[in-house]
């Protein structure tokens, strides 16, 4: 029975290689097709100059929470794109480096009255503690999520789509 099986096996597998068709991969295979490079090669535009102030939602700046959490009058908004070390976690201790960023924070908006929030044209517009997702912008058009990270204090939060994922894993090198 055992070598009945074994012939049997050795026999499909035999089949299955004749019967199906070898295909042999050619560079041109590789090369990305026209709509892959029409893709690619639609113009690049700055962020901050085509979005701020058109699409801005303006709301009064209240306080920093930590290092990617603000509050307005209308909302507690979370910066796309960005994580910092924990401060005010409340299963978790003070993280390394997260009193820095949160410090970095205060000094980024401690001349701001007013903030600009855009949200991103893809993903989510609140996460799931009900903080508004969005890209934080000063009255003078300070881009926070950019410079905290350009800064260090922060990494680059890639787990969820966002439209300035590309822009942000460049300045991060990723």
């Amino acid at each position: 029975m055992k070598n009945i099986l074994i012939f049997s096996v050795v026999l499909l597998t035999a089949c299955q290689s004749s019967v199906l068709p070898h295909k042999e991969r050619q560079i041109t295979d590789f090369i990305p097709t026209e709509k892959k490079l029409e893709i690619q090669s639609l113009p690049k535009t700055n962020f901050a100059e085509t979005n701020f102030p058109n699409n801005c939602e303006w709301d009064n700046f209240q306080r920093v929470v930590d290092g990617d959490t603000i509050v307005t009058d209308k909302y507690r908004v979370r910066a796309i794109g960005i994580d910092t070390p924990e401060v005010k976690h409340p299963n978790k201790p003070i993280q390394k480096g997260g009193i820095a960023a949160s410090d970095f924070a205060k000094e980024f908006f401690k001349d701001s009255q007013k903030v600009c929030l855009i949200p991103s044209r893809i993903g989510d517009e609140f996460d799931k503690y009900d903080r508004k997702l969005a890209y934080i912008f000063t009255e003078t058009g300070g881009d926070f999520n950019l410079e905290i990270l350009k800064s260090g204090h922060a990494k680059g939060y890639f787990y969820f789509d966002f439209d300035r994922k590309p822009e942000f894993r460049k300045v991060v090198g990723k």
